[in-house]
């Protein structure tokens, strides 16, 4: 059983974005592709060129329809809410040409290269599905797509003593004079349980990264910034640290600044992959809002060496968490100093509007429009916050959008950061480009680091002029 045990977690702790695993499905991709061309090309038979230039026209055509049929669901029904990216839209047509190509070889071949076609076509499917993975960054694992993880459970109640608790800024001096020693080289990430004592909100294990500096040996732990981190949806606590490569983010960020780096704590506002909770309090799925800002906020400052203070909070997020971010952060400037979205959308979005109306604010119009961004904005003009936007360069309905948001956020008083992930759309990708450069101001607004960053320093960010 030991062994099974060990094969499985071997198993889901293959990679999909990169390794072994997505480079062997793309050389058999190419392997059995050559030979069926070159097998046609030589062969004896006759209508040896029918069977070597009808694959290739089936091809040609096949990846066309699956490019016109991505465009058309992306880009003019918009099926998903938001556009694909041409990257993807690429990987579908191409496993839409070398599937044809395949099939059209089943219809004309004979013996194993007919046996050889059967498998391309299955691996034309298996080599597009991680192309388009990759694009994204979503799933990071073959664990992930089933919803698993590598990370341990802890107990972190009572990690730290709020009296025993100094300043980033003692740690710095303490760390300079060597008074500080045995911090670990990185940081933790753990599944915890939030009591969720005031919310009742069934929410899924939340994931917690603690930095070096909290785990060294040291009873004078800092007291450090905080990042609330929430992901898309469909998705999960545990889908925010792999496809948004928290750990080996924060871990490189602590390496250069004393073990220093913000706490993150990727909270479940969904309860499920296929809940949209608008992340408000409501009969349809629960309290997620009082979940988020009082049990989870109440639980981490109780818990764990966080600082107190709004400034040293940032609320964080991805698209459906990205439109959360700025609802929690806007609505709420007693808890947050700080918010970082990434892909968001303009308003949330569960259905029409008055569908939303009715289900999630008992049909209180004003309750719904005090969650629009830009509404929430101009609603509380909350002068002291600072708002890091941010979306995929090809993601023009999210770029749209941060047109419209920070502007309005400028003009409110807040300090304003708009940028754009070169190359990327509606993926982790923008997220991690984004949230590296978030991270660094962050750092500098809550003390971790002296050095104001200079966005020329990201070079796959651009500023978006507002």
């Amino acid at each position: 059983m030991l062994g099974m045990g060990k094969m499985r977690q071997w198993l889901m702790n293959i990679s999909l974005v990169g390794g072994w695993f997505p480079a062997a499905a793309f050389a058999v991709v190419a392997v059995l592709s050559v030979t069926l061309l070159v097998s046609a090309a030589v062969s004896k038979r006759d209508g040896r060129i029918l069977a070597t230039v009808l694959p290739i026209g089936v091809a040609a055509v096949s990846g066309m329809i699956g490019y016109v049929v991505a465009w058309l669901l992306s880009d003019v029904f918009v099926v998903f809410g938001v556009g694909l990216g041409s990257r993807v839209m690429a990987w579908v047509a191409a496993g839409f040409a070398i599937a044809g190509f395949a099939i059209a070889h089943i219809v004309l071949s004979r013996g194993m290269m007919r046996v050889a076609a059967a498998i391309l076509t299955v691996f034309a499917i298996l080599a597009a599905a991680i192309g388009i993975d990759q694009s994204y960054g979503e799933y990071a694992t073959i664990g992930s797509l089933f919803g698993e993880d590598s990370y341990s459970q802890a107990d972190l109640t009572g990690l730290a003593k709020r009296k025993d608790l100094i300043t980033v800024a003692q740690w710095r001096k303490q760390a300079a004079n060597g008074t500080i020693r045995n911090i670990p080289a990185n940081g933790t990430v753990n599944k915890i349980d939030i009591p969720a004592t005031k919310s009742q909100f069934e929410a899924r294990k939340a994931l917690v990264y603690l930095p070096p500096a909290a785990l060294a040996d040291s009873k004078r732990k800092p007291a450090l910034p905080v990042v609330l981190m929430l992901s898309g949806q469909p998705g999960s606590p545990g889908r925010v640290f792999q496809a948004g490569g928290i750990q080996t983010m924060m871990d490189g960020y602590a390496k250069t600044h004393d073990g220093l780096a913000p706490i993150v704590i990727a909270a479940d506002q969904l309860g499920a992959d296929s809940h949209n909770t608008l992340c408000v309090d409501s009969k349809v799925y629960g309290n997620a809002l009082t979940y988020l800002t009082q049990d989870v906020v109440d639980w981490v400052k109780t818990n764990l060496p966080a600082a107190q203070d709004a400034k040293d909070w940032a609320i964080a997020g991805f698209s459906q968490g990205a439109t959360c971010s700025l609802q929690i952060g806007v609505n709420h400037p007693d808890l947050f100093g700080t918010m970082i979205p990434t892909d968001s959308e303009i308003k949330p979005t569960n259905g029409s509007r008055q569908e939303m109306i009715d289900r999630f604010f008992d049909g209180d119009t004003t309750a719904y429009e005090n969650q629009v961004p830009v509404n929430a904005i101009r609603n509380h003009a909350p002068t002291h916050q600072m708002l890091i936007i941010g979306a995929g360069e090809k993601d023009t309905t999210s770029i749209r959008n941060v047109k419209t948001i920070a502007p309005v956020a400028a003009k409110a008083g807040m300090r304003v950061a708009a940028v754009e992930s070169s190359g990327n759309a509606h993926d982790w990708h923008a997220v991690q480009d984004v949230l590296r450069y978030g991270l660094a101001v962050f750092g500098h607004d809550t003390g971790l680091d002296g050095a104001n960053p200079n966005l020329s320093d990201y070079p796959n960010l651009k500023r978006i002029t507002i």
